[in-house]
């Protein structure tokens, strides 16, 4: 990915800058990054209208971690937040903590990094939540198969310096009606489906299908199974719950709702809502918070903050 600016990056990992302090609160993180949550989910109307930044941000310590494209926030480890860098970079994931702390670095054996661009947390039939990993950029459009990796999402113990994750795949995939440039992969967490939205300079933006459980092997052909309105779309998440997704541009972070039972495609074929976001010449990167009660940006650049929005505790 080209550099449109120099980086100035996006907000704090810190726990109790939107929350009334304290390891009780319902985020159990900077970014509500506990594994449950008995709090209602928010709406995206609702997110849109009341995140709050947090007023002390963080800045990321590890010095490797220079083009941080992709984040998602771990499901098993509250306060972590996973990150990779953008093209160019190894085939490794960073162990972010909530004070930005560096929580250490893990391979993906067997991988390779052409552009890695966006990465997800997400279900897989029959087991616990895993991390893919999304090679999908292309700048030229040129590429006639890109790659989503998919591993177990690793422990974090105090101390950890990182390792090689387990159980690699790679998914191997085709748009059936050519070659695309992408930048957001979304993981439902209602149908186990991957979801690849392309980066386009004018709208709209494509809207493709990886199934649920598709793993090694033949090429997936990958059909457009709808289109969301806007452009140069950069990254993207859902929340846990399936309720409210997120895409991110360079300078907005866009959320739709999605009603029970509405599939992806026809939730982003509506209109979204335009939540708070700060500048970033480089803003890449959008993760939703696992109560679902906020969401994380983060920029390019060395050290960048790493921005945390949330709603106030009622």
């Amino acid at each position: 990915m080209p550099r449109l600016a120099v980086v100035a990056l996006a907000a704090a990992l810190v726990a109790s800058s939107c929350s009334n302090g304290g390891g009780d609160d319902d985020g159990g993180g900077p970014a509500g990054t506990s594994a449950e949550s008995t709090t209602t989910v928010p709406s995206a109307t609702e997110l849109c209208a009341g995140a709050q930044a947090a007023p002390a941000p963080a800045r990321v310590a590890q010095p490797a971690l220079v083009e941080a494209s992709g984040i998602a926030a771990s499901a098993s480890e509250p306060g972590v937040l996973w990150a990779h860098n953008d093209s160019g970079g190894e085939p490794e994931v960073f162990a972010i903590g909530e004070d930005g702390g560096d929580r250490g670095r893990w391979s993906l054996p067997g991988a390779e990094a052409v552009d890695w661009e966006d990465m997800a947390r997400g279900p897989r039939e029959g087991g616990a939540d895993v991390l893919y990993l999304g090679d999908i950029g292309d700048n030229g459009s040129q590429r006639a198969e890109v790659t989503v990796y998919r591993a177990a999402e690793p422990e974090v113990p105090p101390g950890a310096t990182g390792g090689a994750l387990d159980g690699v795949e790679a998914i191997t995939l085709a748009y059936a009606d050519g070659a695309r440039d992408a930048e957001a992969l979304l993981a439902d967490p209602v149908t186990g489906d991957l979801f690849i939205v392309t980066k386009v300079l004018v709208g709209p933006a494509g809207v493709y299908r990886i199934p649920a459980g598709a793993g090694g092997g033949a090429t997936i052909a990958m059909e457009r199974e709808g289109d969301v309105a806007g452009s140069l779309v950069t990254g993207g998440d859902i929340s846990p719950d399936g309720s409210v997704i997120g895409l991110r541009t360079y300078t907005s972070v866009l959320l739709w709702e999605r009603a029970p039972g509405e599939s992806v495609p026809e939730a982003l074929a509506g209109p979204p809502c335009t939540a708070p976001a700060v500048a970033e010449p480089q803003g890449e990167a959008l993760a939703m918070a696992t109560d679902g009660r906020g969401y994380v940006t983060v920029s390019e650049g060395a050290n960048p903050t790493i921005n945390v929005f949330r709603l106030p505790d009622a």
